[in-house]
């Protein structure tokens, strides 16, 4: 009797322990709690048509800035007032490329023409070896760097 009392204890401490196991992360009625699949850090909400829309700055540069003209503002202080933001972003893949793209040319005195010719269009570089290109004596990664931190704060993190 002595050595079932034990065995009859641990197969129930085990029962028990499954039975909670099996039940954590799960909400009460059958809804869930756990964030959906693919949810991460930036949770983007829905935007058109139910679809999930990206951060403006993965946008195309051209889709968010017909959307946002406060923004518009922003940039054009940055350029000459006789090129526009849609203008000068047209060719870039997504907003942060082009602010980016902006900031550059500011920070290290680069012709914003010049640069966006050596990133956009055919044969075209990545910023890093744009810069490189027509700086070669600056430290083009560090540059590159700066420029994206500075277009991480001038963007919007959502619409």
């Amino acid at each position: 009797m002595k050595r079932i009392l034990p065995s009859i204890f641990c197969v129930s401490v085990l029962f028990v322990s499954l039975l909670s196991y099996g039940q954590m992360g799960r909400s009460p009625a059958g809804t869930s709690s756990a964030p959906p699949p693919g949810a991460g850090a930036y949770d983007p909400h829905n935007g058109p048509a139910g679809m999930n829309a990206p951060p403006p700055i993965d946008q195309r540069p051209q889709d968010y800035l017909a959307q946002d003209p406060k923004f518009n503002a922003k940039i054009q202080k940055m350029l000459p007032e006789s090129v526009t933001p849609v203008q000068v972003c047209d060719g870039f893949k997504t907003l942060g490329d082009c602010v980016a793209a902006i900031h550059a040319s500011q920070n290290l005195a680069i012709p914003l023409a010049e640069l966006k010719g050596k990133v956009t269009g055919k044969g075209s570089e990545n910023l890093e070896k744009g810069i490189h290109a027509l700086k070669p004596d600056v430290d083009a990664k560090a540059e590159r760097k700066k420029a994206w931190k500075q277009a991480e704060r001038d963007i919007p993190v959502s619409n």
